[in-house]
């Protein structure tokens, strides 16, 4: 790994680390920019960032504003806040950190966590996770709406399992219609998992998980499409899969 600040420094506080000055820097779509500290092949660098940042809506991209991508090896997770490291650390890591300022936004992912799809998707992962404040409130209402619907219905699965636990966690509360602030937890929780699966999807063909824990059909293709209402893809990529809308109309 190599810093600005210092090369022979084993590990760096991730805020110190990002105000480095990264020479060169890679432009992506929507005018984002991009470092790695870590040797990539170009499969791996398309993988990891070209080709999800080129999924990503140019609807979500603004509202997200300007971002700088950084590759790193690992993130650890210390009690005096997140730090690059060279090596593996003992204890606790992260895959995703970022740092915002008022003009800005610079991610970090680490590089040596996983693999190269995988980190891919904690990219589109971070960006709705950046989004998500900046829904509006009549987009919120919209998405809330689509809940309370699932709910009626007494839809038990989620779109991840980040999301089923909090489902869950409502669920099991008593009274939990009456607690707004624990839904507006999962309902959070659930948006942010559902536009990273709708950029995900739009990145390439996803296979659809079945079984009780997981969204029927109807209510995936639901949700899919306001978001793609709300950010629509750009041209050339499609909502989902082709096989998603021929299984659903079946």
């Amino acid at each position: 790994m190599s810093s600005p600040q210092s090369p022979a420094r084993e590990s760096i506080p991730v805020t110190e680390y990002v105000q480095g000055t990264f020479i060169p820097l890679s432009h992506l779509a929507h005018d984002w920019e991009f470092h790695s500290a870590v040797s990539l092949t170009p499969a791996e660098e398309r993988t990891m960032i070209r080709e999800p940042v080129q999924a990503v809506p140019a609807a979500v991209a603004q509202r997200v504003g300007k971002l700088r991508v950084l590759i790193v090896p690992f993130i650890a997770c210390l009690e005096a806040g997140d730090a690059v490291y060279r090596v593996k650390p003992a204890g606790e890591t992260h895959t995703a950190a970022w740092v915002e300022t008022v003009d800005s936004t610079t991610l970090l992912l680490a590089g040596r966590e996983l693999d190269a799809h995988d980190t891919g998707f904690e990219l589109l992962a971070s960006v709705s996770e950046l989004l998500r404040p900046r829904f509006t409130s009549l987009e919120l209402e919209r998405y809330t709406q689509v809940l309370e619907e699932e709910l009626r219905q007494h839809i038990l699965g989620e779109i991840d399992e980040d999301a089923l636990t909090a489902k869950r966690a409502l669920l099991s509360a008593r009274h939990w219609r009456r607690n707004r602030g624990q839904f507006e937890g999962y309902r959070d929780i659930s948006l942010v998992s559902t536009v990273a699966e709708y950029m995900h999807g739009l990145w390439h063909d996803v296979q659809i998980r079945v079984g009780p824990d997981h969204l029927p059909l109807a209510q995936l293709r639901h949700r899919l499409r306001l978001m793609a209402e709300l950010f629509p893809p750009n041209p050339g990529f499609q909502l989902f899969a082709e096989d998603l809308e021929e299984t659903s109309e079946k």
